[in-house]
């Protein structure tokens, strides 16, 4: 059997649109006055003004080196000699908002729509355009149009043959960019790109495959896949080849608006015993039920965040036998959760260790559940 797919022989013609630095972007389309300034968008401990991280930035902050991920201390030290920079706390209700404007515009593009997040999502216009892609670039620079002139976004689209080479696209011409590449053209396209280009592939598989004298999709393609195969495993080697040769079968899912429904909230002092949480769970499992609720959607893993005084991460999950919608099963088994999370501190030299600050609770593995009923629906109420 051999180990590589088969590129689809259907033309399919695919647009991936990513809205540009989307956070940042929202803040200046609230306040105008913002435009031209650093704006560094982030996650506040609330401990003090500077502990958090960054989550998201504009390029005038980006090309001082402020990136997701960064303390906001560090940001604040990149930014020293910008006195206009301007360090503002997340407003998920307010990006929410901004992003559904958007959304809506776009769903009416797309003969499928498939939501990934607030600021991306994918949609099949093969027959919308009898699969040209000049008549594709012309309905993309329409979408572009029209959602500016909805919301005030701007956003970078990428049309190709596939959701890989799409998404790849999308970040070729940022900010408000158009990149079109047909069938014929991907493999050109893609050639002289960097690996870590590959959605997915982070700077420890990077390394490796600059180590392994593969630095481009063009060199990577050209390995033998065996040897990906060995290096890396069947599953993460196949796709690491099958995507050098611009090769993604994946169809574009009517996925509705929601993959995953999440809430976090940050505690009032730190806890490091389970039972120190419980009220707090018990609201979030209340706001991620009804946004279930509210959008008709029944949920099958559950998941808990703690993140830390020093901003670890712990996260663990289970999955139910079928589908729920109700509130007691939820609970139950997101209590369960964090009572295992936190069993490993019995003791309490160790417990007060274990310092946790934000807690979280998110829904996944989701499908829609409009005029239906769950077994969990009956057997979790009782």
């Amino acid at each position: 059997m051999s180990l590589i797919s088969r590129r689809s022989d259907r033309t399919r013609v695919i647009v991936c649109i990513d809205f540009d630095y989307f956070y940042a972007q929202c803040e200046e389309i609230r306040n105008p006055s913002l435009r031209g300034r650093p704006i560094v968008v982030c996650v506040f401990s609330g401990r003090t003004g500077d502990s958090g991280v960054v989550s998201t930035s504009n390029y005038i902050a980006r090309n001082y080196g402020v990136k997701s991920g960064i303390p906001i201390k560090v940001a604040r030290s990149k930014l020293a000699d910008r006195g206009d920079a301007i360090f503002l706390p997340m407003d998920i209700k307010f990006y929410a908002a901004k992003s559904e404007e958007a959304m809506s515009v776009i769903r009416g593009f797309g003969d499928k729509y498939e939501y990934v997040g607030l600021d991306e999502c994918f949609i099949d216009v093969t027959d919308s355009t009898n699969a040209d892609f000049e008549q594709a670039k012309q309905l993309s620079m329409t979408i572009k149009s029209s959602v500016f002139q909805k919301t005030g976004l701007t956003c970078s689209l990428g049309v190709a043959p596939n959701k890989l080479v799409a998404k790849i696209a999308s970040d070729f011409q940022k900010p408000d960019g158009l990149t079109v590449v047909p069938r014929q053209e991907v493999e050109n396209f893609l050639s002289r790109l960097r690996v870590d280009k590959i959605p997915g592939v982070g700077p420890k598989t990077t390394k490796k495959l600059f180590a392994m004298g593969m630095e481009t999709f063009g060199q990577l393609s050209c390995c033998d896949p065996f040897r990906l195969v060995e290096e890396f495993g069947r599953t993460s080697g196949i796709c690491l080849y099958n995507a050098s040769k611009g090769i993604d079968n994946e169809l574009v899912t009517e996925s509705g608006q929601t993959q995953q429904i999440g809430k976090i909230i940050t505690l009032k002092k730190d806890a490091s015993r389970s039972t120190e949480m419980y009220d707090d769970l018990q609201r979030l499992c209340r706001l991620v039920v009804d946004l279930a609720t509210e959008r008709q959607v029944a949920f099958k893993t559950i998941g808990v965040l703690l993140i830390l005084h020093d901003l670890e991460n712990i996260t663990r999950s289970k999955t139910l036998k079928v589908h729920c919608t109700n509130y007691n099963e939820l609970y139950s088994v997101a209590k369960s959760i964090l009572d295992e999370a936190m069993d490993w501190s019995t003791d309490d030299a160790v417990s007060a260790k274990l310092r946790v600050r934000r807690l979280g609770v998110k829904l996944t593995d989701l499908k829609n559940n409009s005029g239906q009923n769950t077994i969990s629906d009956f057997i979790g109420s009782t």
